[in-house]
């Protein structure tokens, strides 16, 4: 057993993922949490836990990390894309996203790293506000929004699925999405930008979801939440390790950051354990996909409408669509395609 205790503070994934992978090599770990409770950012609402950006799968990855599977995980090999004029349903073979469910319910992602982290030992400090500079890992999550989410929780007669529309008059440069399980459902809008609009965007969502499938929707609960991405130079600051969204590590392109959280804890802590430099660690791991994802954001971003139309036809006519959402992580590969997409732009 180490002496002297690891200090982390947020008790979020890059947190507790951080805290358990320090715990099994017998430090002593005190995580500082400023909520009475993990997961109190959310609402018990169902996100997907992305599984296209690499080839290994994400629970694979996960187990990796020596985090045990015991929360709810779904995997999804199919859904629906809706764009502005096309629309496909789309099928692989290896899944797409597992869903999880976000918050403070026993089976929810955030729950269960807690009682991994109790089980190993890690004392948790709720409502406690530890200033930065008393800690050796920093996990507070986002800082300055750049991504909201607005939406609601309900039940519904809807069977289990998934739909997606890409459409900026509906969630502008984002996404909005509609994920069912057991007659539970979660619909929401991501939005980059025009945020004092959410009220209207989450209006027009419920409607355009109500023209593709007619559903009910009993006992709503609205929820907002808001994100943030960068590209650091560096992720320590005086000799702290900043993880998650607190060191802006998340996806650009449409903002999943549960992959790059728990990976960048565990960085963290390995980077402690076995006295490596941090930054080497995670530029190695995950830096050109950040790069590779901020590239796809500007394209997304610049070309709206026609873009999203241009990626549903191509995941519509691909063999395997997993495949082809993953080559847009690899470097070369979306570098090529985003050519073709600017070529057949200026042939138009």
């Amino acid at each position: 057993m180490k002496d002297s205790p690891i200090r982390i503070i947020g008790a979020g994934p890059a947190g507790l993922s951080a805290a358990i992978t320090l715990a099994k090599k017998k430090y002593k770990v005190i995580v500082y949490e400023k909520n009475p409770d993990v997961g109190m950012r959310f609402h018990n609402d169902f996100q997907g836990l992305e599984n296209w950006s690499t080839e290994e799968d994400v629970i694979n990855l996960l187990q990796a990390l020596s985090i045990n599977i015991n929360f709810f995980n779904k995997p999804f090999y199919s859904g629906f894309l809706y764009g502005p004029s096309i629309n496909a349903e789309i099928k692989s073979k290896k899944p797409f996203f597992y869903l999880v469910k976000r918050g403070t319910d026993p089976d929810s992602l955030d729950n269960s790293l807690k009682k991994q982290a109790l089980e190993l030992g890690v004392s948790i400090i709720f409502n406690s506000r530890l200033d930065r500079h008393d800690g050796d890992i920093v996990a507070t999550g986002p800082q300055k929004p750049k991504i909201f989410a607005i939406g609601e929780t309900f039940n519904t007669n809807l069977k289990d699925g998934a739909i997606i529309i890409l459409d900026d008059d509906i969630a502008p440069k984002g996404y909005a999405y509609l994920l069912i399980n057991d007659n539970r459902a979660t619909l929401a809008a991501i939005i980059f930008e025009k945020f004092k609009y959410c009220n209207q965007y989450l209006e027009k969502t419920i409607k355009k979801f109500k023209e593709i499938t007619n559903f009910t929707i009993t006992s709503p609960k609205k929820f907002v939440g808001y994100g943030s991405f960068s590209i650091p130079e560096s992720a320590v600051r005086e000799n702290r390790l900043y993880v998650g969204e607190a060191a802006g590590f998340q996806d650009f392109l449409f903002g999943f950051g549960i992959r790059y959280a728990m990976k960048s804890g565990y960085l963290a802590a390995k980077s402690i354990i076995d006295s490596v430099d941090y930054d080497e660690l995670w530029k190695r791991d995950f830096n050109h996909q950040l790069q590779t994802s901020s590239s796809n954001r500007t394209i997304y971003a610049t070309f709206g409408n026609f873009v999203y139309d241009y990626l549903i036809k191509r995941t519509k006519n691909s063999r395997d669509p997993r495949k082809f959402w993953n080559r847009l992580y690899n470097r070369s590969l979306s570098k090529k395609i985003l050519y073709l997409i600017a070529l057949k732009i200026k042939n138009n």
